[in-house]
Order: C-alpha cells, then sequence, then structure tokens
C-alpha cells in the first residue's frame, strides 16, 4: 500500500506543468544605429521602484524597430524600462536639469510626466502564453 502511495505522489511531482514564458518587447523608432539599447525587466512595483532587475540585457542599437526577447519568466507583474546609450558610454546622460538627452522609454508605452511612470502604467502580467508589448523612444 506504502508503495502505490509513493508512486501516485511522484508521478504527481513528475506532472507538474512548467509555467515559464516569453516576453517580446518590442522598441520602435530607433533613431539610428550608433550605441547600445539598456532593458531591463522588473518583477513586481517593490523591484521597479527600488531598481532591482528581475532580468536584463544590453543589444546593439538598430535603427528603425527591434525586438528583444526574455525567456523562462515566472508568472507575475511586470514592467520594462530602457534607454538607448547613443554615445556608448554606458550611461544614461542627462542635461543641467536632470531631464535625459538620450532616447528612452516604458513597457506599455508609459509616458512621462514630471517623472518616470509608476509601476502601474508600465506594468503587464506574465501567464500561460508569450507575452507581447512595445515602446516607441522618447528622444
Amino acid at each position: 500500500m506504502n508503495i502505490l502511495k509513493l508512486s501516485a505522489l511522484t508521478l504527481s511531482l513528475l506532472s507538474v506543468p512548467v509555467s515559464a514564458q516569453t516576453v517580446q518587447f518590442d522598441i520602435q523608432n530607433i533613431k539610428h544605429d550608433e550605441g547600445k539599447v539598456y532593458v531591463q525587466l522588473f518583477k513586481g512595483e517593490e523591484d521597479f521602484n527600488n531598481n532591482i532587475p528581475y532580468n536584463a540585457t544590453i543589444v546593439k542599437a538598430r535603427k528603425g524597430s527591434m525586438t528583444v526577447s526574455f525567456s523562462d519568466i515566472e508568472p507575475g507583474d511586470y514592467a520594462i524600462r530602457y534607454f538607448h546609450d547613443e554615445n556608448n558610454n554606458g550611461a544614461m546622460d542627462t542635461n543641467l536639469f536632470g531631464l535625459p538627452v538620450e532616447g528612452f522609454g516604458f513597457s506599455n508605452n508609459a509616458k512621462v510626466n514630471f517623472g518616470p511612470p509608476s509601476f502601474q502604467q508600465a506594468a503587464f502580467k506574465v501567464a500561460q502564453k508569450t507575452v507581447k508589448n512595445n515602446s516607441t523612444v522618447n528622444y
């Protein structure tokens, strides 16, 4: 009898579905091929507000549009932010007032009004299928 219970438990553990998904993020209207695009994926509002990315990537800039993909993403609420490091110095350059002078953006094409958008404005849900999101670069 104990062998039957153990076998049933083992079988149930082996049949647990894998729920990791892919996030495809399209960045549109990149004005030139110079530099790199830094893209950060945040899981949850707390990590977004504390600048703790769940995943990140750096890709060579490509004029026009490009797609960045994140694989094996757990279900949950996420947001993306990015910037186009046009001069390849590894940082988002700003003017004397602290305003960006290089391209940037957020998931859901969330708008900037006197500061970055909230997590809720940029947030999207990852569940049981590939997620597609996009943004147009703000220069």
